[in-house]
């Protein structure tokens, strides 16, 4: 069975993915494009490439936990996805205005 995905939808892509980066530190990795991120390299990623400019350059993003994927976007981060067991830190963003999502 497919896990159903929340809709997300920001213009603050850097904070957003910053505070996924800093939640998720217990994440098996990060997939940016091609190129496989582990969990240990989430500080890295957040000075690197958390910038509006460089994710809106990213074809493909998604972050892994426990071989199951929680959050990530294809095409273009206006895609962005979460997946529903995450509702909670969802809600919790939405609540700071950082983000909008649909159920």
């Amino acid at each position: 069975m497919k896990p159903k995905l929340i809709a997300i939808e920001t213009r603050r892509y850097s904070e957003f993915l910053r505070r996924v980066f800093e939640s998720y530190k217990d994440a098996d990795f990060a997939k940016i494009d091609d190129v496989e991120y582990p969990a240990s390299k989430f500080s890295d990623i957040i000075i690197t490439w958390c910038e509006n400019a460089k994710i809106l350059n990213t074809k493909n993003f998604v972050l892994v936990k426990d071989k199951r994927e929680l959050f990530g976007f294809h095409d273009h981060p206006e895609q962005m996805w979460g997946a529903e067991s995450e509702i909670a830190f969802i809600k919790q963003l939405a609540t700071e205005k950082i983000l909008r999502f649909k159920e």
